[in-house]
Formats: structure tokens, sequence, C-alpha cells
């Protein structure tokens, strides 16, 4: 296997091979490909990660609740392409809750546009990772180029029996609805800036050619499906809820003076969860 960024040429009707390349366009991390082979092969399907809510016990308090780490199929947990869906899913929550500093200028969070559109009730709303477009382009050296591009979306949820599930109807002002829309609007400078989104986008390339690849027919030898490192054993699927609470105070200014100051004293509760779901076989 050649050093440092590699590509795949096409050989003949129905077989690839790898080569170098100095183009980033057309270069694919060989182990998320392996893997995402192996999916395609086995499961027919490719990858899937969420991060779903546990029931708390009635004694819990709710900052002490905690989620499971969801794969499809299961045995993804302990991968490098499991551990960045988990990574990229984990931090874009963080990023859309105010949890750190957004990524692009002007980009606010969901407490900020909730608080700016008087957007006063409790929520719950999962937001996922999705391909808004994929392409498979070939070269005139014959090589396979994956063209994507990706997107975060986002929808109300409400609590059923069975736990959450989404709303018939998400407003377009919902704060999540609109945090995805920026998201999505600056994702390719975000993946710039934010290696686990970068790390992210290279796992759905590699998801796309895999698809590409067992489609057309290509003969795969099992040094294929062997390119990754050994698998590492999972310690634990169950993660901390993340919190980020914050207050706000409202005064008034007469002649100089705070003549009257309104503390909101009242909690509120936003939820987000969600994971990544590519929606590549929706591509023919």
């Amino acid at each position: 296997v050649p050093q440092g960024l590699c590509c795949l040429v096409l050989h003949g009707e129905d077989s690839v091979r790898i080569a170098p390349t100095f183009e980033p366009a057309g270069a694919l991390n060989l182990e998320y490909l392996s893997i995402a082979l192996q999916v395609r092969r086995v499961e027919g399907r490719e990858p899937l990660f969420s991060l779903d809510p546990l029931i708390p016990k009635d004694d819990l308090i709710p900052e002490a609740s905690m989620q499971m780490k969801r794969f499809e199929p299961e045995w993804l947990a302990g991968t490098s392409i499991g551990e960045v869906m988990f990574q990229a899913d984990y931090h874009l929550k963080e990023l859309s809750m105010g949890e750190y500093d957004q990524p692009v200028v002007g980009m606010k969070s969901c407490w900020d546009l909730a608080r700016l559109e008087g957007f006063d009730k409790d929520w719950s709303a999962r937001e996922w990772f999705v391909v808004r477009k994929a392409e498979m382009h070939v070269s005139e050296d014959a090589v396979l180029v994956p063209h994507l591009k990706m997107g975060v979306e986002a929808r109300e949820q409400l609590s059923a029996a069975d736990g959450m599930e989404d709303a018939p109807l998400t407003r377009p002002d919902h704060p999540l609805v609109k945090y995805a829309e920026a998201f999505t609007h600056n994702f390719d400078l975000i993946a710039e800036r934010k290696s686990v989104v970068n790390q992210l986008r290279e796992v759905a390339k590699a998801s796309v050619v895999a698809k590409f690849m067992m489609e057309s027919g290509m003969q795969l030898s099992d040094s294929w499906f062997n390119l990754g490192e050994q698998k590492q054993s999972v310690c634990c699927l169950e993660v901390p809820q993340l919190w980020n609470d914050q207050c706000f105070s409202k005064i008034r200014m007469e002649d100089g003076a705070v003549v009257i100051a309104e503390k909101n004293d009242k909690a509120q509760v936003h939820s987000v969860y969600g994971g990544v779901d590519f929606g590549i076989d929706r591509f023919r």
C-alpha cells in the first residue's frame, strides 16, 4: 500500500487499484473504506450512529442522566468509523448548545436563537448529520473522485410512551432548525476548522465509494476488507448527558439608575438528541 495520500484507479472494467496521489479531492482514507466495505458486504447498508436518551431512575437528578451510544451494525463500536461518528455527533451537540464558541463568526447557538426569537417554552429536538448530494466522478486518468455535499437536519420531538418521537410538524423558525441551516450553509468552512467534522466527511466519502464499488460488481479480494487496524475493545456505551445551564435578567434604566430588575427564575429545558444518518442509499 502506498504511503501518504492514496486514491483508487479503475483497472479494467471490474477492478480498482490503489495509487499515490497529490490531489486531496480524490484521496481516500483506506481504513474508513475497508470498514465501509465490510458494512456494505455484511449488512447491505451504510454505517449509522445515534445517541439515545436513557430513561432516568426516579431518584436520579436530571443532570446525572445518561445517554446510550447506538451503532448499526453493533460491531462498529470500537472501530475508527464508530469513534469518529460519536465524536462528531457529540461535538455538534456541544456547539449547538453553546458549550464552545461557534466555529464561524455570526453563528448563534440554540440558546441565543431561542432567546432572540422569544421561544420561551420547553422543547426537545434531534439533529443529525446527512449527505445532501453524492456523486461519483471519474477523472481523465481513471481516478475515482467522490463528490458530496453534507449538512445537518433537525426535527422537533415529543415525549411518547416508548420514548421520544418526531413531531408531525416542526416550525421553520425552531431554534435547532435555524442552527442546522446555519451549520449546513457553513459546513465546508466548519470542516476546515473542526478536525472531527472533517474526519466525518472522510467517512462519508468512504461510504459513497464503498456503495459504488459493491453495486458496480467490482472484483474485490479479501485484503480490501482488512485494511484497517485491529478493532479495539469497547469499555462503555453509556455517556453522561451534556448539560449547559444559563440564567439571565432583564433591567430597566431611568435617569441613569436601575428602577426594576426582573430575574428569570423559571427553569426552561431544551433537549437535543440525534446522530449520524448519511442517507446515502437514496442516491442511485
